[in-house]
């Protein structure tokens, strides 16, 4: 009954803060995936540019944001750029002063992060696809553009669907490291809770479930996803047998 009242609402729990860093750790979540798949494209054509300081710049940037451990790109992000804005600001407006928000510091660091292993995943569902679908696209007159939004992407998502979700649950996880800059996410929210009641065991035990339940229903929702992008597929392999 006493661990009940550390989840309630209002003074006497911790409920409500939870349910609100939960809101922060999703908004978080749901606002750098979007930008990590279009930075993953981005950095896969890049790599197969015909002009090499492209292609050289795509490689630098997958060795680097997949070799250094998440939480250091985090740090040297949100430090390093609140010093240049820092300089900038002296420089145009002296005695002025931004400050760099730690959400959006997190934001870019994850974006960067994913788009690296991210670009492999497109690479990999271009290559599933074959370059015959192309150039029976380019020969009934299709221009690129349409041959790729009409007839390479919808078979390259079958693939990449997957690559994808498990990229997904990896955001969901790295989310938790932005409390190290003081975003109010779970895990800030619960290191608080834990330094007020002292009890560790309950609010990690909490937010492990939560996370858990994230991942669950991310797996769920993925499943569907790869049903539907493989129903048609299926009915011609089956019309095929």
């Amino acid at each position: 009954m006493e661990f009940l009242t550390l989840l309630s609402y209002g003074d006497s729990g911790w409920g409500d803060e939870l349910l609100l860093g939960l809101g922060v750790t999703l908004a978080l979540a749901l606002a750098t995936f979007p930008i990590a798949v279009v930075l993953s494209f981005a950095v896969c054509w890049a790599k197969v540019s015909p002009y090499r300081p492209v292609r050289i710049a795509a490689q630098i940037h997958t060795t680097v944001f997949k070799t250094l451990p998440e939480i250091l790109t985090l740090l040297i992000l949100y430090y390093q750029s609140q010093a240049l804005i820092n300089w900038a600001t002296d420089w145009i407006a002296p005695g002025a002063r931004l400050s760099v928000s730690p959400f959006l510091a997190g934001l870019i660091a994850l974006s960067l992060v994913i788009s690296a292993y991210g670009s492999e995943v497109v690479r990999a569902a271009l290559n599933a696809i074959g370059k015959g679908q192309t150039e029976a696209a380019q020969s009934l007159g299709l221009s690129p553009c349409q041959t790729f939004r009409l007839v390479i992407l919808p078979q390259m998502w079958r693939h990449a669907i997957p690559g994808f979700g498990n990229l997904w649950v990896i955001l969901l996880k790295d989310t938790s490291l932005v409390s190290i800059i003081a975003l109010s996410d779970l895990v800030h929210i619960a290191t608080l809770a834990i330094n007020t009641t002292r009890e560790p065991f309950f609010f990690y035990l909490v937010i492990g479930a939560i996370y858990i339940a994230l991942v669950a229903v991310s797996a769920w929702l993925q499943k569907g996803l790869e049903r539907r992008a493989s129903k048609g597929f299926a009915r011609v392999e089956t019309g095929d047998a």
